[in-house]
């Protein structure tokens, strides 16, 4: 029940971490950061860090339905704790060894945006892929497209799992073409995170309730 609970909390913690950087920084009167990753220069850097690294462990000790489902959680992890690790450029004169971590930091946080929306679509599916399908129905199965019958979710948490998932990768794409937005990473991250937590939410809910 612990290992299930905790399905529900990092669903929690992903959803509630953007709300609480953004507005416990602003309540101390340190304003607002042009991304969540900025974060890391203010007071909030420790909650910052230690969201990002509880979200990133548990995914890699997380056992999927299948080795696919392993190397998707195992990569997105550490892409995760990698985030906090290596954090973005500071803003003020950085040194070419700052702007070195800060484009492994954005690497890292595309590569890990990209695995948690190919989670959310896996999590339609709910079961490891049958043998004998062809390699277009693998294809389709993989992103919790399946057949009829196929899947144990139902439809409506079928449609939050793709919708979750739809969302995380068009915030990934239209990134570099609103970066000259004032706060756009900022809000295209707590978007992102949002859609992340709340496809675990749901998942950790339905076992849960036993569904």
């Amino acid at each position: 029940m612990s290992y299930v609970l905790l399905r529900v909390l990092i669903g929690v913690i992903a959803v509630l971490l953007p709300f609480v950087l953004i507005l416990v920084n602003w309540a101390v009167g340190h304003g607002f950061q042009p991304s969540m990753s900025g974060y890391y220069y203010t007071a909030m850097r420790d909650t910052f860090v230690g969201s990002l690294c509880a979200i990133g462990v548990f995914l890699v000790s997380y056992d999927g339905y299948d080795l696919a489902d392993r190397v998707v959680t195992d990569a997105a992890g550490l892409c995760t704790i990698c985030i906090a690790f290596f954090p973005t450029t500071p803003g003020y004169q950085p040194t070419a060894r700052q702007a070195l971590i800060g484009d492994l930091h954005l690497t890292f946080a595309c590569a890990a945006f990209v695995l948690l929306s190919l989670m959310a679509f896996r999590f339609a599916k709910r079961q490891p892929t049958p043998p004998g399908l062809t390699w277009w129905r693998r294809v389709k199965y993989a992103f919790g497209f399946t057949g009829l019958g196929d899947s144990r979710a139902p439809r409506w948490e079928r449609f939050a799992y793709r919708v979750s998932g739809a969302l995380i990768l068009a915030c990934v794409i239209v990134i570099y073409p609103l970066s000259a937005v004032k706060y756009s990473l900022l809000v295209l991250e707590t978007i992102m995170l949002v859609a992340f937590g709340l496809s675990w939410f749901v998942k950790g809910r339905k076992i849960l309730s036993g569904g």
